[in-house]
């Protein structure tokens, strides 16, 4: 709940203090909600400079590079202004706008800097923040200083934690038949988490779980091409195809998870789209706004196949990484079960860089 609360103040611009095991701590805002004075009050409150925060992936956009150890890095916000932060940080990437002399100081994973970008990157923003540390690690002064502000204070633990416990916790909520085109007797689960997080469901195809091994798809929400329709991907017919297979053969499970553009939200989703008008493929636009190139988690998935009695499955997919995830969660993968779609003009250059880049074994 107390991450949820997070994600909600970053989404209005609001400041979060973040504290690791060891005391250390800073203050921080999401990049892309700045305004003009932000990052001076943080350094007033912090007693210490503003450090532009950036992931490994928006860097290498960029056209520097950091070590193999580094997952992020952090940029002197000293006599930039809130435009060109922000053109750092999102704007088409552009070697030059770093400019060739900036001081970058590479940031290993589960520094302060780095779980800025975990929490930033559940709240769906863009995972590049305006961080100032605090010198003191006592956390007598750390609380007072929160409370005498009202700022939010969460611990870095809760961050790792989170998409786990999320999931795990994961309960059907309510359920109810929703008769398809495609299967009249069709029941819909949705299912909840005690921590907050997203709402996923599940379609039972048939109206019931089949005894051994059902037929399994795992689709992760894209509201441009299941409800509008759009060219440009196949995840429309891919969730079409799915439920008629299943419709066909027996009977199945659909799990329906609130993982919108492979988890960066609907909003950066368009993002990408628009660098992909420009010229850039499906992961170099998700690395130029700083995502990695899938930032899905299907532990969810895992937890609602639990929770409707299945332990294996025929799963509906070409990609592997879904198989090794629910293999990890305990979920066997008997068997999987190729899935193809229409090929058009618009989503020719997405279906190879599946292939080609995210070993999707599409033929």
């Amino acid at each position: 709940m107390k991450i949820d609360r997070a994600s909600a103040e970053l989404r209005r611009g609001g400041i979060i203090m973040l504290r690791l095991t060891n005391g250390e701590s800073g203050l921080f805002r999401a990049v892309e909600l700045i305004r003009d004075g932000d990052a001076d009050t943080l350094a007033q409150l912090s007693g210490s400079g503003a450090m532009l925060v950036l992931t490994d992936n928006r860097i290498s956009s960029l056209g520097r590079s950091l070590r193999e150890a580094h997952s992020c890095a952090t940029v002197p916000v000293a006599n930039r202004t809130i435009s060109t932060l922000v053109d750092i940080a999102i704007s088409v990437p552009d070697a030059d706008i770093l400019g060739a002399q900036a001081s970058i100081v590479g940031e290993r994973p589960g520094s302060l800097a780095d779980m800025t970008t975990r929490l930033l990157r559940i709240a769906k923003l863009i995972p590049s923040a305006v961080l100032a540390r605090i010198p003191s690690r006592d956390r007598i002064f750390q609380e007072r200083l929160a409370r005498d502000q009202n700022i939010l204070v969460i611990e870095a633990r809760d961050i790792e934690q989170y998409g786990r416990q999320a999931a795990e916790s994961l309960k059907i909520a309510a359920r109810a038949s929703v008769p398809l085109a495609i299967d009249a007797k069709a029941e819909i689960v949705m299912f909840r988490a005690d921590v907050g997080g997203e709402e996923h469901f599940a379609v039972l195809v048939g109206g019931e779980v089949p005894t051994t091994a059902p037929l399994v798809r795992l689709h992760s929400q894209c509201i441009t091409g299941d409800v509008l329709g759009s060219l440009k991907c196949d995840c429309g017919d891919q969730l079409n195809a799915a439920l008629i297979f299943m419709a066909q053969n027996g009977g199945g499970v659909l799990v329906y998870l609130a993982q919108e553009g492979r988890n960066i939200g609907l909003l950066n989703k368009m993002r990408a789209y628009a660098l992909q008008d420009i010229g850039l493929d499906t992961v170099e636009a998700n690395h130029a706004l700083g995502f990695k190139s899938d930032e899905r988690l299907f532990l969810p998935a895992s937890k609602i196949l639990r929770e409707l009695g299945i332990n294996e499955v025929r799963l509906i997919t070409n990609n592997p990484d879904k198989i090794s995830q629910l293999d990890d969660a305990g979920i066997i993968v008997r068997e999987r079960v190729p899935l193809t779609s229409p090929i058009n003009t618009y989503n020719q250059r997405y279906l190879n860089t599946k292939r080609d880049r995210s070993g999707h074994l599409i033929d």
